[in-house]
């Protein structure tokens, strides 16, 4: 039986009225998520899962937008000669855009969350490729996660299979669930946040400022620091929010990082002007109860997930000096 979610949220604190437009449909939604389910004597294709008891490919649990009969198809084909391995129990909790810092923190812990609360089992199921992404390793570290990594020219026969969810529709979010992600990794520090901080994405390979020098020196005569999360562990990270009460990025992954910051501490988002669809970090704000702000400003293109912005610089110092009111 499907799970009905509904959210509520708080506009942006300094919503403008002409504004309002680009939120409203944000304001109040409703999403269905899958039931979890325990599967016994399963096989993992890959980037799937198929019972044969069940004759039943899996894929609306294991792809965003589910397979067809032709992938699943090739899947098959391509799977036939590999060689076996045997796995008493894990949980799968990954799909196709889970290799993203993003998607690794908001979709996949959340799914995890559900999975060790069967006490089935504490191991998940991650593709060898996942090896190499630090934020992935060092999160389950932290977390005393043991995963199984399995290579492409394998297949594996698993006894007892934790199949989870998505906890949410994109760009929505398991309020619950996110939470409990910030309280599993989150740093617990008896001093108020003093930190002001502002992620800049010089160093990063798309999605850029091209005034970047002029934010980066408005920044400082604020009192904010210049970081690029690219040159931190996820461990850094995490201390880095734990000591800020005021975190300020361009549309981007790195505004994540918001899970971790304390209860209180306020999120501004530079936004790409007109776009009223690409708001997940202001309901990760929400789903965090964290105060968000936001500014517009020029993208190249109305692609704001591709496209390089001028910063509106007269609406980030109003920004700036209400949040130090």
């Amino acid at each position: 039986m499907l799970e009905e979610v509904q959210v509520k949220r708080k506009p942006p604190v300094n919503l403008r009225p002409e504004d309002e437009r680009l939120f409203i449909d944000a304001y109040e939604v409703n999403f269905q998520i899958r039931p979890i389910l325990h599967l016994e004597n399963v096989a993992v294709l890959q980037d799937t899962v198929f019972s044969p008891s069940h004759m039943s490919f899996y894929a609306t649990y294991t792809h965003v937008n589910s397979l067809g009969p032709l992938p699943i198809g090739k899947r098959i084909a391509h799977c036939l000669l590999k060689k076996w391995r045997k796995i008493p129990h894990g949980i799968w909790i990954k799909d196709e855009w889970s290799a993203n810092y993003f998607h690794w923190m908001t979709d996949c812990l959340p799914r995890l969350w559900l999975g060790l609360n069967t006490e089935i089992s504490d191991r998940v199921f991650l593709h060898d490729s996942y090896r190499h992404l630090p934020y992935v390793t060092q999160s389950l570290e932290m977390l005393k996660i043991r995963p199984i990594f399995y290579q492409s020219n394998e297949n594996l026969w698993v006894e007892n299979l934790v199949l989870t969810p998505r906890t949410a529709t994109f760009p929505n979010f398991h309020e619950e669930l996110t939470q409990m992600t910030r309280e599993k990794l989150s740093l617990k520090t008896s001093k108020e946040p003093f930190r002001k901080v502002y992620i800049s994405r010089k160093f990063a390979p798309k999605r850029k400022t091209h005034n970047e020098v002029d934010v980066e020196l408005l920044m400082i005569r604020h009192g904010f620091e210049i970081v690029y999360t690219e040159k931190l562990t996820l461990k850094e990270q995490i201390r880095l929010m734990s000591e800020t009460k005021i975190l300020v990025s361009l549309h981007g992954a790195a505004l994540t990082n918001m899970i971790f910051l304390p209860k209180g501490s306020s999120v501004v988002e530079l936004r790409n002007q007109g776009d009223s669809k690409t708001q997940c970090y202001y309901n990760l704000a929400n789903a965090l109860e964290l105060p968000y702000y936001y500014t517009l400003n020029q993208g190249d293109t109305d692609d704001s997930i591709m496209t390089d912005f001028t910063v509106d610089l007269v609406a980030l110092e109003e920004v700036l000096e209400s949040l130090a009111d």
